[in-house]
C-alpha cells in the first residue's frame, strides 16, 4: 500500500503504516475532536510499535477538511476498508477516541467486513452538531449514502441556548459542576433511529470508558451497549470497561498542559496514570486473541 492517500484520489485522507508483524491485521486507527494529522499519528504510535499496520484515518479537521462535526461520511471508512481488502489484509479493524469512537461503532455497525471495534470513550446515540454561538443546527454528526444519519436532538440547549444552559446548569445545587458538557447529552433527546445499532456489527468489541468523563456520559454509554449486545444474543467477543478513577483522556498520551482542564486528571494524577496504561494493555491482549 501507498504511505499517503488523499480525499482526492482516494475518497478518504490518511496515512499508512506498514506494520512489522502481525502481517494479516490492520487496524484503521481514529482519534477524537479537533485532533489534528500530527496529534492523531503521534498517539497511534503504540500500535505501530508493536507491529501492527496501521491507517491512521482522518475523518474531520486535519488540514483541508471540515472543521465542522456535521455530515461526517460513513463513506471515507467504507473505501479505506475496501483498499485494505484489495492489499490482501483479511482481518480489519477499526479504532477510534470519544467523538472517533461513536463514529468507528457507527461504522462498523454498518460495514460487515470490519471485524474488530476498539471503542474508547464513546458514545452510543448519533447527535446534532452543537453549537456554541446560537441554537443547535439540526444537522447529524454523520451521513451515510448521501444522507444525514439520524440524531438525536439537544433539547435543553434548543431552548436556552449554550449559554442559557449553562446559566441553569451553575445555578443548581451540584458537586459535578465540571460536568455541563456532559449534561448536554444526558439532557439529549434519544431515539431508536439515532441510536447505532451495534448489535448489527460482526465485530469484536472492546468498549472502554472512565465513570467521571465530564466530556460525555461514555460509562452509561458502554454498559448500555454492552446491555444490548447481551440481550441480542451477540455472537462475537465483547469486552466492557469502566475505570473508577481516569479522565477522558484515557487512550491517549496527553501533555500535561492538557491534564489541568479535567477534574479527574487533578483529584486522581496517579490513578488516571495507571488508568491509561492499562487501557493500553487491554487494547493489545484483546488484538492478540483476535481470531474472526
Amino acid at each position: 500500500m501507498k504511505d499517503s492517500y488523499s480525499f482526492r484520489a482516494d475518497g478518504f485522507e490518511a496515512r499508512w503504516f506498514e506494520g512489522t508483524s502481525h502481517r494479516d491485521k490492520a487496524i484503521i486507527w481514529m482519534h477524537g475532536s479537533s485532533m489534528n494529522e500530527k496529534r492523531c499519528i503521534a498517539d497511534s504510535e503504540y500500535l505501530r510499535a508493536a507491529g501492527y499496520s496501521v491507517l491512521v484515518l482522518g475523518f474531520y479537521f486535519w488540514k483541508g477538511m471540515s472543521k465542522k462535526m456535521r455530515g461526517i461520511p460513513v463513506e471515507y471508512v467504507e473505501r479505506a476498508v475496501a483498499e485494505l481488502k484489495r492489499s490482501g489484509f483479511e482481518y480489519i479493524g477499526i479504532h477510534g477516541i470519544s467523538s472517533g469512537a461513536a463514529y468507528a461503532l457507527l461504522c462498523a455497525s454498518l460495514i460487515p467486513d470490519i471485524r474488530l471495534a476498539l471503542s474508547v470513550c464513546p458514545f452510543d446515540y448519533v447527535v446534532e452538531e452543537p453549537r456554541i454561538f446560537g441554537r443547535p443546527t439540526g444537522r447529524s454528526w454523520f451521513s451515510y449514502r448521501g444522507k444525514d444519519y439520524p440524531c438525536s436532538l439537544f433539547t435543553g440547549q434548543r431552548e436556552k441556548g449554550f449559554f442559557g444552559s449553562l446559566r441553569e446548569y451553575r445555578r443548581q445545587d451540584t458537586e459535578r459542576r465540571n460536568e455541563f458538557l456532559r449534561s448536554l447529552y444526558e439532557n439529549a433527546t434519544l431515539t431508536e433511529e439515532s441510536r447505532i445499532k451495534v448489535e448489527n456489527m460482526h465485530a469484536d468489541v472492546l468498549l472502554i470508558a472512565p465513570e467521571r468523563d465530564n466530556e460525555w456520559p461514555s460509562p452509561t454509554a458502554v454498559r448500555r451497549m454492552e446491555r444490548k449486545l447481551q440481550e441480542a444474543g451477540y455472537p462475537y467477543r465483547v469486552q466492557a470497561v469502566v475505570y473508577p478513577h481516569a479522565s477522558h483522556l484515557l487512550g491517549t498520551y496527553p501533555p500535561e498542559s492538557w491534564k489541568k482542564a479535567f477534574p479527574a486528571e487533578r483529584k486522581w494524577p496517579e490513578e488516571c496514570d495507571a488508568s491509561r496504561r492499562d487501557c493500553f494493555e487491554r487494547e493489545f491482549r484483546f488484538l492478540e486473541e483476535w481470531r474472526i
